[in-house]
């Protein structure tokens, strides 16, 4: 009786969370925009400068994205030929570690430990590949374990390593670069906290610019298409590959030999060029740890509130997660949360103002429940991931074993998958935490005078120069990605 009475709660509240984070927002952007019936400033068309800056972001997203894939190389032969990163717990947790730190504070390192004059749009491809390295090694890694290096193996038999290589494992592997490349221009493309590091205009810093100066819903919408169809033709095309790679899957190849320590040495010194380095360069400059103290006496209340609310959004997104998997129906949900997710920071923003700045939600809207909703769109589809991750299909041997015993599906969920699965599901709750304290475009739109997000002050501390105050935050912000990045690695360990 509990353990139904738990999956019922866990299968309304997700579901409640999802429509009000994800669909009421969506037909609330639409239905606004049409009632309002005027056009954009501009008419319906967009400027040489619209176009421009959609050019600049493309550009620099490829390019980051070709240095980004060939960083990942040493990585990604590292996790294949250790089978999983599971096996591996230092090397997910150096991973993690560079993942989940917010990539502005990388900007703000590099841009200490570089020239004044160096040039911004080079700094900004450097910092985004530096930092999303680890995407690519996960993916192309899990490729290579699955199914390159067996193909690989038996071309031995008749060929040279080169041709081995170029000819039969490098086919194989086609789909898993494609998909990593994929994802990292979506990214990239949607960013805005490097770019506006470095100094740069984009597309989605002027996006944000366009939000929150203007009244209109239209006026942001309109230009927000631009960017928005190219990362729907681009999702597209990544659920088209995960669909493929998915029904191509083989199961795990035989363990070939281990990886050498020369390997390790350089997947490590990559690890320290793009981590250890520019935040090593921000411990430098930091003139004494007095300004910590300072920075913790001055902000301690914000810092404590931007976290406290992060973490609630990861406990609420893993939970909608759980519960909409429940019922086994997550296809439309997840492909929803991503597309949601992927759009424009400003895009999202201005649908829960158009949402939810309303009298009858006024309970909401005026404090931080709001940002906390914030935080669930933008990354709730990892609380969905993390979901059907936990809550495996009907034709999983151990769902089906338990089923023979007698048990229920809320038997299962309450009693094996929860339990069994609890470290992932902390781990899903800290990455989201992390990534939400240093979210930037939402939260802007959804800002409440209870608190003042972290992530906004240490913008500010750079606008004004404040140079103690703005590496003295960044550090904590760092120091608020490591505990995930172990706990993620804890969690991977046990669930192998």
């Amino acid at each position: 009786m509990i353990s139904r009475t738990v999956t019922s709660v866990l299968i309304v509240a997700g579901w409640a969370v999802f429509l009000l984070a994800f669909v009421w927002p969506t037909a609330a952007l639409i239905l606004d925009s049409a009632a309002q019936g005027q056009p954009p400033d501009g008419g319906f068309t967009f400027s040489w400068r619209q176009w421009g800056l959609l050019g600049r972001s493309g550009t620099l997203s490829v390019v980051a994205t070709i240095v980004c894939l060939i960083l990942s190389l040493p990585g990604a032969y590292l996790i294949g030929q250790g089978r999983r990163v599971s096996r591996q717990p230092l090397v997910a947790a150096s991973l993690s570690a560079v993942l989940l730190c917010p990539p502005m504070v990388f900007a703000f390192g590099w841009e200490r430990l570089l020239p004044h004059d160096f040039d911004p749009y080079l700094r900004c491809v450097t910092v985004w590949a530096l930092w999303a390295w680890p995407i690519p090694a996960w993916v192309i890694g899990a490729g290579w374990s699955r199914g390159g290096r067996a193909v690989f193996e038996a071309a031995l038999l008749s060929t040279s390593h080169l041709r081995a290589f170029i000819h039969i494992a490098l086919p194989s592997l086609i789909r898993h670069i494609a998909l990593s490349a994929l994802i990292l221009f979506v990214v990239f493309f949607s960013d805005y906290g490097v770019p506006h590091a470095c100094g740069l205009t984009v597309y989605t810093t002027e996006l944000l610019g366009w939000a929150t100066s203007s009244s209109r819903l239209i006026d942001v919408v309109w230009p927000a298409i631009l960017p928005t169809a190219v990362t729907l033709l681009v999702l597209v095309i990544v659920f088209q590959l995960w669909r493929r790679c998915d029904r191509d899957e083989v199961g795990d190849a035989p363990l070939l030999d281990r990886p050498s320590s020369l390997l390790h040495l350089l997947v490590f010194t990559i690890f320290v060029v793009s981590w250890l380095l520019p935040m090593g360069t921000l411990v430098v400059r930091l003139a004494s740890t007095s300004v910590i103290v300072e920075a913790l006496r001055t902000y301690g209340g914000d810092l404590t509130c931007s976290l406290a609310v992060a973490i609630l959004s990861g406990i609420v997104a893993v939970g909608m997660g759980v519960g909409i998997a429940a019922i086994r129906l997550p296809s439309v949900p997840v492909v929803w949360a991503v597309i949601f997710g992927a759009l424009p920071g400003a895009l999202i923003g201005e649908s829960l103002v158009a949402a939810y700045n309303r009298p009858l939600f006024g309970w909401l809207y005026d404090h931080w429940a709001i940002v906390a909703l914030g935080y669930v769109a933008r990354f709730g589809w990892i609380g969905l991931a993390i979901g059907m991750l936990v809550i495996p299909g009907r034709k999983d041997d151990l769902s089906a074993q338990a089923r023979t015993d007698g048990a229920t599906e809320a038997d299962m969920i309450s009693h094996l998958f929860i339990p069994m699965n609890w470290a992932i599901l902390c781990g899903g709750v800290a990455v989201i935490a992390a990534l939400s304290v240093a979210d930037v475009a939402t939260s802007s739109l959804v800002r409440v005078p209870a608190f003042n997000p972290i992530a906004h002050v240490v913008i500010e501390k750079f606008h004004r120069f404040e140079d103690g105050m703005l590496i003295s935050l960044s550090l904590c912000l760092v120091s608020v990605a490591i505990p995930p990045a172990l706990l993620l690695a804890w969690g991977l360990r046990r669930r192998s």
